[in-house]
């Protein structure tokens, strides 16, 4: 068996807070206070953990942050102070001219789960895959479920620009697993579409569930990326909207037997 040692500091047992029926998991998403800011001026960028997006959840710590950075016109920024506020944390950057395309990548940290009862509702929250089904059902009752997850959250504004910017939507993070728009979501309009690439270690990714929710709805049914990794997101109305994943796989570890990757991606669309 290979092993695998984590910094002390990711070795964290964390408590997978499990979504009732209808509502969206806990997921960790990134908003700005201003989707459409004056370029140079100052934008906060608040990060929070919860299962009621877009409002505030569980505090993020800035140890716990990997990398922080604002893409736009093929530059990369880095997004700083980092301090933890009630519910979330709190970072700041520039807005630049045109498209800015933003993330921050999280450390992984450890999470237990010893009731088959919550493992079975995660994983039809997260629209597992059928070889994550068949593994769990041939394992489940052997060893205890223990998971090192990361997560990734990606948000897009766009301050006011007097021509043209290169388009930073295809521009990746260090993240194992990606989702990245094919258009600028800025642009988007209620009832528009916005298509998406899935990849995984730069590949895409066939079969991968992906969720939408806009602030105030439910959830729209899971979506599932086709050979190409490509699906299509259909907007509702104006709002604050959040896509999300959970890619999920099962590893051979001395200090855990499943690894995941979450991604969110929100935006706003305006009329």
């Amino acid at each position: 068996m290979k092993t695998t040692t984590l910094p002390a500091a990711f070795c964290i047992t964390a408590i997978l807070f499990l979504a009732s029926a209808g509502s969206t998991a806990h997921e960790t998403w990134l908003l700005p206070d201003d989707f459409s800011p004056a370029a140079g001026s100052l934008v906060e960028f608040q990060m929070s953990s919860g299962m009621g997006f877009p409002a505030k959840g569980s505090a993020i710590t800035p140890d716990r942050v990997v990398d922080a950075s604002l893409a736009n016109n093929l530059s990369i920024h880095a997004l700083d102070p980092q301090r933890a506020t009630d519910g979330g944390l709190s970072l700041q950057a520039l807005a630049k001219e045109g498209l800015n395309c933003v993330w921050v990548q999280l450390r992984p940290r450890i999470l237990e789960i010893p009731d088959h009862d919550d493992i079975k509702h995660y994983l039809e929250e997260i629209g597992a895959g059928d070889s994550v089904w068949q593994h769990w059902n041939a394992e489940k009752d052997e060893d205890l479920w223990k998971e090192s997850y990361s997560k990734l959250a990606r948000t897009y504004l766009r301050a006011s620009a007097s021509g043209a910017t290169p388009d930073c939507t295809a521009t990746a993070s260090k993240s194992r697993f990606e989702i990245l728009p094919l258009q600028d979501p800025t642009q988007l309009r209620a009832g528009g579409s916005l298509d998406l690439r899935v990849l995984f270690d730069g590949e895409p990714i066939s079969g991968q569930s992906v969720a939408v929710v806009r602030e105030g709805d439910q959830p729209q049914p899971l979506l599932s990326s086709d050979e190409k990794g490509l699906l299509k997101v259909q907007t509702t109305g104006i709002g604050r909207y959040m896509v999300y994943a959970t890619h999920l796989r099962a590893i051979d570890r001395d200090n855990f037997n499943w690894e995941s990757d979450f991604v969110t991606l929100t935006f706003e669309v305006l009329d």
